[in-house]
């Protein structure tokens, strides 16, 4: 049973490699950015349908997040864990987060924060989906975890924003890069546990959650966490603007409208 699994798992190198921008990678980007925009339009004319689709979509993250833990052991031939995906990046770390604001009111005041990190995070991953890129196969349960995951949180967050619920503010800048900020300790925390208490500091085991250490990128140590947090936090301004320019112009499409409707 353990060798099926394996076999059926398993990354492939053939016959199907994702590379970056090549036919496979731009087919995922193009699905999930595709489903969730016109799952995002068909649910404005079907408000009732908003808040169930928003519960499925936060247990279906928990649900994809929690049992590729299960999954992950049968896929290695020693039954280890894959610790990337522990809760020390920053789209691992919004698993918990979306759960917490979707299904307990007590976190409505980081609902905007939360959303617009849940939007910005997985569209740097899916732009770029670095841990799935190389020789294997676009469609291994690596390859399909990781787009479905991340697909699931970059859908919950656009159809959060788009709902209502709350009206984003530029003025809340500050509250974004806050939670980055937060999330930058935490897993700078997970970075040093791992080598100090887990591995006892011996120097042979190291990790770079959230890509702060640098060695990742070949970068230093000193420069990296200040790349990585104005980048993802670059990029929640890009969704803010993302959302103002389509504020801008369905605003003058509804007044070109009602111009055309008053004149017949």
């Amino acid at each position: 049973m353990h060798n099926f699994l394996i076999w059926l798992l398993k990354s492939r190198e053939e016959p199907c490699e994702i590379a970056f921008l090549n036919f496979f990678h731009l087919m995922y980007l193009a699905i999930i950015v595709g489903v969730t925009i016109w799952l995002a339009y068909y649910l404005k004319a079907h408000k009732e349908k908003e808040a169930p689709t928003l519960r499925v979509l936060a247990y279906a993250l928990v649900i994809v997040y929690i049992a590729d833990f299960f999954i992950q052991p049968f896929i290695a031939s020693d039954f280890t864990m894959n610790i990337d995906k522990l809760p020390f990046h920053v789209c691992t770390v919004l698993c918990p987060l979306v759960a917490f604001t979707e299904f307990n009111k007590r976190f409505e005041k980081i609902q905007e924060p939360v959303t617009i990190l849940a939007i910005a995070a997985p569209l740097m991953y899916i732009v770029y989906p670095g841990s799935a890129l190389g020789e294997i196969s676009a469609f291994c349960y690596k390859v399909i975890q990781t787009f479905v995951y991340h697909g699931l949180l970059f859908a919950w967050g656009v159809i959060n924003l788009a709902s209502g619920k709350f009206v984003p503010s530029i003025k809340n800048w500050y509250k974004t890069l806050i939670e980055i900020l937060l999330i930058a300790v935490w897993a700078t925390f997970g970075n040093f546990a791992y080598n100090t208490a887990y591995a006892g500091g011996d120097g042979n085991h190291h990790y770079d959650w959230f890509f702060l250490t640098g060695s990742s990128f070949s970068l230093s140590p000193y420069i990296m966490p200040f790349l990585t947090i104005a980048a993802v936090f670059g990029t929640t301004m890009c969704v803010y603007g993302l959302y103002y320019a389509y504020i801008h112009i369905a605003s003058k499409r509804e007044a070109k409208k009602a111009i055309n409707n008053s004149a017949n």
